[in-house]
């Protein structure tokens, strides 16, 4: 990949249009076990021949109306005297940022090795007072073909993509003249714990990884070109989808999804991706769900907040390489499956009843992956249908998370062809070559 050139031509705070209630938002145990700091998706736009566009002057119009609507977004993270976090609405309002590069869309390199996009979404020092940081940061790239680049960021503590999602429709709506819906909703009570809490699974979702190699000690979650791990892109048709599904000898495997079988998939071949590994090693899967459909009754639709719960399952590493892939795709399912409304609460109140919330937040010396077997996958689907975020340039043609880091990887519905996908994994280089080439030597479409 040629090395962006990205010349900011204005930062501007952006304030609501209008005063909002001052007052402090408390924040839900999900809340409060997120990274600390900002995680973001990246849209990208074709070039639109239309003289009426959007420019940076009207983007930023509408997103002062909009966060009238989602006032809370325009706070600041604080600790109340007890030392927990919660969110001070006070109105001190977000970042957007114009930039323009000479680089083309080709010259990025979207589905290439291309590690670092991290250009695309502002830049922050994480050094300085939490108080300081807004909850969300946009940069809008103008690229010299024409297309545009929405990057956008979120503080995990705030919210996640789910959350993110929900905000970017409702500014892309505005921006067009519609009305928002769904309507965004704030009160995170209704993901108290019970009163008194009352976990009814033993939950070893929140114990710490199997570690083998000492764990990484630099904050890993920031893309680093210079570092020994690249990303992998991989896109799958239908028909190769039917091929994995056709390697899939379980009984009910009509109730398997589609993403159960990419998770098993990609687990598997990350294993024996890893040269280093040892079958008396243990491999953990970390999956992380969205609790917003799951949990009774459903959460509604706009809530904003964190919602995400972790599937973990654990094998030695032996048995996972020898087992035939249905097992390891009924593995998965059994893990995805139990999460429904009664692990989640029972979930919720074994987190109340932990002595020390700040120990499962991801970081220093605390990595939740990347060391060894460990290993993260995110779906990133669910809104690919509902929402449009169409600003007035159309739907964008691609979306990645701004961020990969090593033992990550993103599963999401491929935006160029019906029901296919795109499977991002972030590895050590030494691996990449490998995992692709197990990828796709198991998907043999030739023997269907």
């Amino acid at each position: 990949m040629s090395h962006m050139k990205i010349r900011v031509k204005q930062a501007s705070i952006v304030k609501p249009a209008e005063e909002t209630p001052i007052h402090s938002l408390w924040l839900s145990n999900l809340d409060l076990i997120q990274v600390r700091f900002h995680m973001g998706i990246l849209y990208f736009y074709n070039p639109c021949s239309s003289s009426s566009l959007p420019n940076t002057p009207s983007l930023i119009d509408a997103l002062r109306k909009v966060l009238v609507l989602f006032y809370p977004a325009a706070g600041r993270l604080q600790k109340d005297k007890n030392g927990r976090l919660e969110v001070l609405c006070n109105g001190e309002g977000v970042l957007l940022v114009e930039a323009e590069t000479d680089s083309t869309i080709q010259d990025v390199g979207l589905l290439t090795q291309a590690l670092d996009l991290s250009e695309l979404v502002p830049t922050l020092a994480y050094s300085g007072d939490i108080s300081s940081l807004p909850l969300l940061l946009f940069q809008v790239t103008y690229f010299k073909c024409g297309a545009i680049c929405i990057g956008t960021l979120i503080h995990h503590t705030f919210g996640d993509a789910g959350s993110l999602t929900c905000f970017m429709e409702a500014w892309s709506r505005t921006a067009r003249g519609l009305p928002v819906t769904p309507t965004p909703f704030f009160d995170r009570t209704i993901l108290r714990a019970r009163d008194p809490p009352s976990p009814v699974f033993p939950h070893t979702e929140y114990q710490p990884p199997p570690f083998y190699n000492p764990p990484v000690t630099s904050l890993a979650y920031k893309s680093n070109p210079d570092s020994d791990s690249g990303v992998v892109s991989l896109k799958l048709t239908r028909l190769q989808l039917r091929a994995l599904r056709a390697k899939t000898e379980v009984a009910n495997h009509k109730s398997i999804s589609t993403y159960e079988l990419l998770v098993a998939h990609i687990w598997r071949c990350a294993c024996f991706a890893n040269e280093d590994s040892r079958e008396e090693h243990l491999t953990r899967l970390h999956i992380i769900l969205d609790g917003r459909s799951r949990l009774e009754p459903k959460l509604p639709q706009g809530y904003i907040g964190n919602a995400l719960f972790h599937a973990r399952p654990i094998s030695l590493l032996g048995d996972l390489l020898r087992e035939p892939f249905s097992r390891t795709v009924e593995r998965v399912h059994g893990e995805i499956r139990k999460m429904d409304n009664e692990y989640l609460r029972s979930a919720i109140d074994c987190l109340e009843r932990h002595p020390d919330l700040d120990q499962l937040v991801p970081g220093e010396g605390n990595p939740i992956f990347s060391c060894a077997a460990n290993f993260c996958i995110v779906s990133l689907r669910k809104d690919t249908s509902a929402y449009e975020l169409d600003f007035g340039w159309g739907k964008p043609f691609f979306k990645r998370t701004s961020h990969l880091n090593e033992g990550k990887g993103f599963v999401g519905m491929s935006l160029d062809e019906e029901g296919s996908f795109i499977v991002f994994m972030c590895l050590k280089k030494t691996q990449l070559s490998k995992f692709r080439k197990l990828f796709y030597e198991f998907l043999n479409v030739s023997a269907l």
